[in-house]
């Protein structure tokens, strides 16, 4: 009985054994480029049929070569190109940010509760470059903002990498992807050395993107929590933006 008993111990963990690599093979593709550049065609047609998004938006960036601390922020974006932020906690907490390409001299729309102590104008329009709009995102560009930009250029990058035989795929899950763009120098195509993705495995939208430098060093996270796709401007969106400047972004 007890050697019948060692056999079944024997049996039982070959088993588990062999079910837990067979799972492992099929949350990692045995084609991590071609699995890469399915979700990319996936993702941007994805991208192309949709007319607005939300999402909790997190941020956080590197600032005097450290990362900082993270931003969280409430994020609406409807095409062409217009974009809503309202930082939700933090030094930047109450600041609303809203931006529309091609509109008000390509200025920012800013409400923030006590600005100039109460005693200016509800929505103020500041340029892109403003010290005040940079603290603690000197790295960062209102028109990098978007689900649609990191697509647009993450596609570039691994398409050029490609052709040059420089693009090296690590894929440890399905959605989840490792990715280096060998030999490449920051450029108008190479936006990072590296870069970690997460996609969506409903929409096939990337959700999370974490970018290294040339050093391999991280210089920012991005994600996307709860997101939600095509939701227009419904009565949750008017209550998070300021009555004055959404009369401001809606002219």
């Amino acid at each position: 009985m007890k050697n019948q008993g060692r056999v079944f111990i024997l049996i039982l963990i070959g088993a588990l054994l062999f079910s837990n690599a067979a799972f492992a093979e099929t949350l990692a593709p045995k084609d991590p480029k071609g699995s890469l550049i399915s979700f990319l065609k996936k993702g941007n047609h994805s991208y192309r049929k949709l007319k607005d998004y939300k999402a909790l938006f997190i941020k956080i960036e590197r600032e005097e070569g450290v990362l900082g601390a993270e931003e969280r922020i409430y994020l609406k974006f409807e095409k062409p190109w217009k974009i809503f932020m309202k930082w939700m906690e933090g030094e930047k907490k109450g600041l609303e940010v809203a931006y529309e390409r091609g509109k008000h001299k390509n200025n920012l729309m800013i409400h923030k509760p006590g600005l100039l102590l109460g005693l200016g104008p509800s929505v103020v329009y500041l340029d892109q470059n403003s010290p005040w709009v940079r603290k603690g995102s000197a790295s960062y560009d209102i028109e990098d903002a978007g689900i649609g930009t990191f697509l647009e250029d993450f596609t570039a990058a691994v398409a050029q990498s490609s052709r040059e035989k420089k693009l090296k795929v690590e894929c440890p899950s399905e959605s989840f992807f490792d990715v280096t763009f060998l030999d490449s120098k920051d450029d108008d195509i190479y936006f990072a050395y590296r870069v970690k993705v997460l996609f969506d495995t409903h929409s096939h939208l990337p959700v999370k993107m974490e970018l290294f430098d040339w050093q391999n060093q991280p210089m920012g996270i991005y994600e996307y929590r709860e997101l939600e796709l095509n939701t227009g401007q419904n009565e949750a969106f008017k209550k998070e933006i300021n009555r004055n400047l959404l009369k401001v972004y809606n002219s």
